[in-house]
């Protein structure tokens, strides 16, 4: 019995014997990304307008207004971009890229690299990604038999890789709402008032909660976050007008310090402040003791003393 010969792959371009069929070469396949490519090569540079310079003490000065850094923020994928700050024994970038995506939770694309020491910055291609990595500010994660910690923060305009930004996502609670403001517009306008809304939670979208809708929302932990607010109904045909006041409870809002620029502790917490304030204390003691000792030998025998300053010599 003859055994059957497995078939020979053919080369590019060479036609099967057993076959009128010929396969195709590559080369002269022209896909949508070749075409897209060719199109973008032969098409003139689109002509803009720069920003203008000037010189100020002698320095070339381009001044940019807060819209349009927000606008280049939109064009560079940074209004869905959130930072990650990794504990001191930080893994290598690759295995972040690898692995971190997974572990958030992100199943889209996204762009992951380093921003500065210890920080990385990842834009999302999807919203739901970017709301997703603000579900919580404190994570862990396991790897080779190690934990690991890191938070994340907002992604901002303005960001300061050396200080941790004030902003950060919270949820807030709106209790006894009318139902009837449980409408997205009505809602979101709303938790406008504290910040930036980005989330709705699902008990209030499917409203299987009717007592309490919750809204997560980017706010700005150093303002003054307001406790209330005012409702105002207007009946049109009578021109009556009805207050009632909103309830606004935030959940788990995180503290911040002015003095290391750190988010969960405050000033009174602050260990550098502490550490600070011991070493000012010792210089302080330092100083008075050297005074003490200054006025003991003055009483003691100011004769020398006195001798000693006219004759341009230091006493202490």
């Amino acid at each position: 019995m003859a055994a059957n010969i497995s078939p020979q792959p053919l080369a590019v371009g060479e036609q099967n014997s057993n076959s009128n069929e010929v396969i195709p070469n590559i080369n002269n396949i022209r896909t949508y990304a070749t075409s897209l490519n060719h199109k973008q090569s032969v098409a003139p540079l689109t002509k803009m307008t720069l920003k203008p310079f000037e010189i100020v003490h002698g320095i070339p000065t381009i001044q940019f207004s807060l819209e349009e850094r927000e606008e280049f923020a939109k064009e560079e994928g940074l209004h869905q971009a959130v930072i990650i700050k990794l504990s001191s024994d930080a893994l290598n970038l690759q295995v972040l890229r690898n692995n971190l995506p997974k572990i958030i939770g992100i199943k889209g694309n996204c762009l992951l690299g380093s921003l500065a020491q210890r920080q990385l910055l990842i834009r999302c291609d999807q919203y739901e990604d970017y709301v997703c990595c603000l579900a919580r500010s404190v994570n862990y994660f396991q790897h080779n038999g190690k934990e690991h910690q890191y938070r994340v923060f907002p992604w901002t305009v303005g960001y300061n890789p050396k200080e941790e930004t004030s902003k950060a996502a919270v949820w807030i609670s709106l209790p006894n709402l009318s139902p009837e403001l449980f409408a997205h517009k009505a809602l979101l306008s709303i938790a406008a008032v504290v910040g930036k809304p980005i989330a709705i939670d699902k008990a209030t979208q499917i409203r299987s909660r009717p007592s309490t809708s919750r809204v997560k929302v980017i706010v700005d932990i150093l303002d003054t976050l307001p406790e209330k607010v005012r409702l105002q109904y207007l009946d049109a045909k009578t021109g009556k007008i009805v207050d009632d006041y909103q309830e606004i409870i935030y959940d788990n809002l995180s503290s911040y310090c002015c003095h290391c620029k750190h988010q969960g502790h405050e000033e009174n917490q602050c260990r550098r402040l502490k550490g600070k304030t011991v070493q000012d204390a010792r210089v302080c003691d330092e100083t008075v003791e050297n005074e003490h000792q200054i006025v003991e030998k003055l009483q003691g025998d100011s004769r020398v003393f006195l001798n000693a300053k006219r004759a341009g010599q230091q006493l202490i």
